[in-house]
């Protein structure tokens, strides 16, 4: 009989969730990282879409009301794998998660992305007092302003904070991330931003903040090199995630087994598939696998 703490021999599930297939940016880098040194020796990662209908997503939906109301359907239905732990790797879906009734019920941990965001951009905000942060992301992210609250609980000014909503993006990058028209949109929003900002400050953070903008990280800095003058590092709270989520386990196994599955209730074309694969198959053939064999399974969650 081993000496080992039970749990740390016995199996673990680990979920990561997103509307659409931006988080599996999170999801491989934390299958990686599990690889390097693992707290245990049996790993199930499942990757859940939470995106509710083929041609609408959260940001379509009305009220908050009604997008905590399809969150918590879809958030009952991940409780079903048993997990362990949930990672929210949407900042949007962050943002609606305290809204629901699953978050004030469950004993499940639960992490949402936008206090990962949130630590990253204050790390560099205090390291660099001379500076501000533009926080690119959804409207629904935006307008909820759950960045600058936080932002400004940990004692940063209201004036070093830019949000911009950037619509319709997200969108577009989960439907064709390599289509003509994501630079432009980018291009459009980086120059609606460099209009507010203040240009006596030093150095600029510009956060990006939605899963799906990770992907065209050196878009952004093209359009920003364009508009922005001061000097622009770029922040990725997707990293920070991934980073944090074994932060405080010790590994014990260096070589765990790791079962990756990827659950959807809505389906992805081909193209669309095909065009992910591209964008990861240099940092998890693994990812490429289990996105290839992804299940479907349209009654997944309700979204009535």
């Amino acid at each position: 009989m081993s000496d080992m703490p039970e749990n740390k021999i016995s199996a673990q599930t680990i979920l990561v969730t997103d509307s659409g297939l931006g988080g599996l940016s999170v999801f491989t880098e934390i299958a990686n990282q599990l690889k390097a040194g693992s707290p245990w020796q049996r790993v199930k990662l499942v990757y859940f879409n939470a995106w509710p209908e083929v041609d609408w997503g959260y940001n379509h939906l009305p009220d908050m009301n009604t997008k905590a109301r399809v969150f918590q359907n879809a958030m009952t239905a991940m409780a079903a794998y048993d997990p362990n732990r949930i990672f929210i790797a949407c900042n949007t879906l962050s943002v609606i998660y305290p809204m629901t009734r699953f978050s004030t019920e469950t004993d499940i941990k639960v992490t949402g992305i936008v206090d990962d965001g949130a630590a990253m951009i204050c790390e560099a905000l205090v390291k660099t007092p001379d500076s501000q942060v533009i926080i690119f992301g959804t409207p629904t992210t935006t307008s909820a302003r759950s960045h600058e609250i936080r932002l400004k609980e940990m004692g940063i000014e209201q004036d070093r904070i830019i949000n911009q909503g950037c619509v319709n993006l997200a969108g577009k990058i989960e439907r064709d991330p390599f289509s003509a028209i994501v630079p432009e949109m980018i291009d459009d929003n980086v120059k609606k931003v460099a209009a507010q900002m203040d240009k006596t400050r030093g150095r600029v953070f510009a956060a990006l903040c939605c899963t799906h903008f990770g992907y065209c990280r050196d878009l952004f800095i093209g359009a920003i090199k364009k508009y922005i003058t001061q000097d622009v590092v770029i922040l990725n709270p997707n990293e920070a995630m991934a980073h944090r989520a074994l932060a405080h386990e010790t590994s014990i196994t260096t070589h765990p087994e790791i079962s990756m599955h990827i659950v959807s209730r809505i389906p992805w074309e081909t193209s669309r598939i095909d065009a992910y694969s591209r964008l990861l198959k240099g940092v998890s053939p693994d990812t490429v696998e289990a996105l290839g064999k992804y299940e479907l399974n349209p009654e997944l969650f309700s979204v009535v």
